[in-house]
């Protein structure tokens, strides 16, 4: 299947190893979701691009490197594949709606070559779009028509959804170079934010790797960087990492290591605290999660 739509999610917030698996059936799934109870995702990344466009209710925050994004209905975000972001679905009202695009890189840098665009360096970074050009360009028509893909003759929708995908590419790109870009006022940056999170991407393995040591790099009190790191981050400086370091064990785990090798390598240094986080924040202990990846079919692999 070319084109994958799931029609409609409540309060579910997708894995990485489950949106990888729904790309390794398809090239591009397009969802829509609705957050009322499940206000907050855990700092993650993805490894296919992913656009988001808020359709109605609440405004939504995407944290990014330090950065604090404020989207509001109408607008539209594109994430690169691999980079880190965590997000706050309901802001200014008590549910979100949301429609979301996820494309595999294969398919899109084949579209980039095609489009004549060269690599642009947009396509690097977070780009956030204003409504006015949202609407302007029907961007939202565009996403949703890529729906349609399956009922289309098969030799027929990969060219298709080719061209549509270049024809989005090269809207993002007139609209980047014209300016139509959109940094909400209510959006901020912290430098010190900045470089602690720039630092844990890079270490969070280590498992000397904590609060204190990052206030002392940082060359600021714990205290101050924990208060600013709450609020650029949506999470405290231990959970960050702890994060990042669950989304790496899961990894491992894919890739068929022992859970021991998979608790060790990512920076965990007490394995019974490392079961019970597992399960808290899974629903499942690491030899279930494994046993379930296997009744998926999902290959063992990074």
């Amino acid at each position: 299947m070319i084109v994958q739509k799931i029609t409609h999610c409540t309060d579910s917030l997708l894995t990485q190893e489950m949106a990888q698996i729904h790309l390794e059936e398809c090239q591009v799934a397009v969802t829509w979701f609705t957050n009322q109870h499940n206000k907050q995702s855990v700092v993650h990344s993805h490894p296919y691009h992913e656009i988001v466009l808020p359709v109605s209710g609440s405004d939504v925050q995407y944290s990014f490197l330090g950065n604090l994004y404020t989207l509001h209905p109408g607008e539209m975000v594109f994430f690169p594949a691999e980079i880190y972001h965590a997000g706050r679905y309901t802001v200014t009202d008590t549910v979100s709606d949301r429609l979301v695009v996820q494309i595999s890189t294969g398919i899109w840098d084949m579209a980039i070559r095609r489009s004549g665009l060269s690599e642009p360096q947009w396509q690097k970074n977070i780009v956030i779009l204003n409504a006015h050009a949202v609407s302007t360009w029907d961007l939202r028509g565009l996403l949703e028509r890529m729906v349609q893909i399956p009922h289309i003759r098969k030799d027929c929708q990969e060219i298709i959804l080719s061209s549509e995908l270049i024809e989005l590419q090269l809207f993002i790109n007139q609209l980047v170079e014209d300016q139509n870009t959109e940094l909400p006022a209510s959006s901020c940056t912290s430098t010190l934010v900045s470089t602690a999170v720039e630092y844990i991407r890079d270490h969070y393995t280590d498992p000397g790797l904590t609060a204190a040591f990052l206030a002392k790099y940082t060359f600021t009190s714990r205290e101050h960087l924990s208060r600013a790191f709450k609020e650029y981050t949506m999470e405290s400086i231990h959970d960050y990492i702890k994060n990042l370091r669950m989304q790496n064990c899961r990894r491992e785990i894919a890739a068929g290591r022992s859970v021991l090798e998979a608790c060790t390598n990512s920076g965990f240094t007490n394995y019974s605290s490392f079961l019970k986080s597992f399960r808290t924040l899974h629903g499942m202990t690491p030899m279930q999660y494994r046993a379930k990846l296997k009744a998926m079919g999902t290959p063992k692999k990074d």
